[in-house]
């Protein structure tokens, strides 16, 4: 938000709160007697109205004091780029904080990964583990290709109702028997519960080390890896073979030994 709109906004605030405290003091005549069936002067003395008869201009310009104190006071400032220049110094920063914090770790395999989420426990991942993993694949260009128990697919639960995959649905893993990547199970290594890692797997360690194993379940996920195949293999002079990466977020839903 620019700081004509916050400003426009502030101002916009004041005047409804102005009028709304206005309105609750109004000027009405206070009548003092009338005559009652007997000729006699009756006092109507109306406490209420007396007390808003006094005291509403007082506080009407209590209401407009503390409205130009709140418009005098500075507007919050929000660091913004000016030019080009500026704009890629921030940006440059960012990444830098960022890659401090959250560092890229670079496996043997080729693979390598970021923790996008911390897991909880005592209990790692190791190379013999049996652990419950929810997936899901995409391409290096973030086009989505398939996945299981991340919430992008559906299930059936019974008389054709289709809900979301997600806590419903995962792949179980034994590490060392190929049922993921090769990149993948260097990645599994030393997970928790509940973490979660995004992977960038080079073909070299990528789907064909293990046997395309998982396979997706959808037609669309299908399609995905027969095109990602033909990208690999080439097709044509037109087409030459190329080795893209895939990227893959996965979770360690549950560690069973």
């Amino acid at each position: 938000m620019n700081t004509f709109s916050l400003f426009s906004l502030q101002v916009a605030v004041i005047f409804c709160c102005f009028i709304l405290h206005s309105s609750s003091y109004v000027l009405v005549p206070v009548p003092t007697s009338r005559r009652s069936n007997h000729g006699k002067s009756i006092s109507l003395k109306c406490a209420d109205n007396e007390y808003n008869a006094i005291f509403m201009q007082p506080r009407r310009r209590d209401i407009l004091t503390k409205s130009l104190i709140l418009l005098s006071t500075p507007l919050p400032s929000f660091a913004k780029c000016t030019d080009i220049e500026s704009c890629r110094e921030i940006g440059e920063r960012k990444v830098e904080k960022d890659a401090a914090e959250n560092p890229v770790t670079r496996l043997e395999s080729g693979a390598r990964y970021k923790v996008l989420q911390p897991g909880t426990g005592g209990q790692n991942v190791g190379e013999n583990s049996n652990i419950d993993l929810a997936f899901s694949v995409s391409t290096l260009s973030g086009g989505y290709m398939y996945s299981r128990g991340f919430g992008y697919e559906k299930v059936d639960v019974g008389n054709g109702k289709m809900v979301s995959d997600a806590g419903l649905d995962s792949l179980r893993v034994k590490l060392g028997e190929r049922n993921v990547p090769v990149g993948i199970e260097d990645a599994l290594i030393g997970m928790k519960k509940g973490e979660k890692r995004r992977v960038e797997l080079p073909p070299r360690v990528g789907l064909a080390t293990s046997n395309w194993q998982p396979e997706p379940l959808t037609k669309r996920g299908t399609a995905s890896i027969l095109g990602y195949k033909r990208i690999l293999e080439g097709n044509g002079s037109n087409q030459p073979p190329f080795p893209a990466a895939t990227i893959w977020d996965i979770e360690v839903l549950r560690i069973r030994q």
